[in-house]
């Protein structure tokens, strides 16, 4: 039996779909918390997600965020009254697979679900790598050729963020977004902070750095 999990604080609706899901022989976890889903992601595992967009201490779309960002690939289905075109495009763009707006019916959630039941599974890519950096994410070990490279929890972050997007330009608003979380109140001061005391730790004196600062746009990893 497939276990999935509802997050969702309105306690008459998540009662609702638990019951409705177990009667379709689902095992379903409930969290009404985005703090406390995200603690059930990591530490649990399910086969599918639904999640609502507002939820207490962490949005739905943070928890997309976040979730994604440490390589969970378990489908999302994201459930909210949210129903507009750009809404939606914010959903998908932050990790949902699909899209579910309130009020809807059972018999198309279970729809939904099904369909995202049977999509196949797909590992996330565990090493990264770029000029001569190589990043691992089941370790959470950074290498140079040799040698071992120790960075601090944000720096490993920061470079992974700039590893998976290389080539692609990333500004200051979007590096704070996946390095830090878009709640938080970063200045591009400590942006700029981190990607210094980066480049000190991965890049090899009298050679070019392996970020580019854009100016104007922000910064990016050259693709190899």
């Amino acid at each position: 039996m497939s276990r999935i999990l509802v997050v969702e604080d309105e306690d008459g609706l998540s009662g609702a779909i638990q019951e409705w899901l177990q009667d379709e022989h689902y095992v379903v976890t409930v969290a009404s918390d985005g703090l406390e889903a995200l603690k059930k992601l990591r530490h649990d595992s399910f086969e599918l997600v639904l999640l609502d967009w507002m939820l207490p201490n962490l949005s739905g779309l943070e928890i997309c965020k976040r979730f994604r960002a440490t390589g969970g690939i378990t489908p999302i289905l994201m459930i909210t009254a949210k129903s507009t075109l750009s809404a939606k495009e914010e959903g998908l763009d932050s990790g949902a697979d699909d899209y579910l707006t309130k009020p809807f019916s059972m018999r198309e959630l279970s729809a939904r679900v099904r369909a995202l039941l049977r999509r196949p599974k797909t590992k996330p890519e565990m090493i990264i790598e770029a000029g001569g950096i190589r990043l691992d994410r089941k370790s959470l070990k950074v290498t140079k050729g040799d040698q071992l490279l120790r960075l601090l929890p944000k720096e490993f972050i920061l470079l992974e963020v700039l590893l998976k997007h290389s080539g692609t330009v990333l500004s200051t608003e979007e590096l704070v977004d996946h390095v830090w979380g878009s709640n938080s109140d970063i200045t591009p001061d400590t942006v700029r902070s981190h990607v210094k005391s980066l480049r000190k730790k991965i890049d090899s004196e009298g050679s070019p750095s392996l970020i580019k600062t854009i100016h104007g746009m922000g910064y990016k990893i050259e693709a190899d």
